[in-house]
């Protein structure tokens, strides 16, 4: 018998890569100008020991990116 169920489960979330925001300063020609990049973090999640990233939800993993920014930025 199988059955689909959800649950909750304490992770580990290890950040393996972090690009702070990008914030320009503009003062030079138009055309030279750079765009403002948004900071990024590279997460891995690990449930018992068992990397489970790539197995979740695109929701959860995204949501669990943006507690790690929270965390990073303060």
């Amino acid at each position: 018998m199988r059955f689909a169920s959800e649950v909750t489960a304490p992770v580990d979330v290890e950040v393996l890569a972090y690009t702070p925001a990008y914030r320009p300063r503009y003062g030079g020609p138009p055309d030279s100008r750079q765009e403002a990049e948004p900071a990024d973090v590279e997460v891995r999640v690990q449930l018992g020991g068992v990397d489970v990233t790539e197995a979740l939800p695109a929701d959860v993993l995204e949501a669990l990116r943006q507690e790690a920014l929270e965390q990073l930025e303060g």
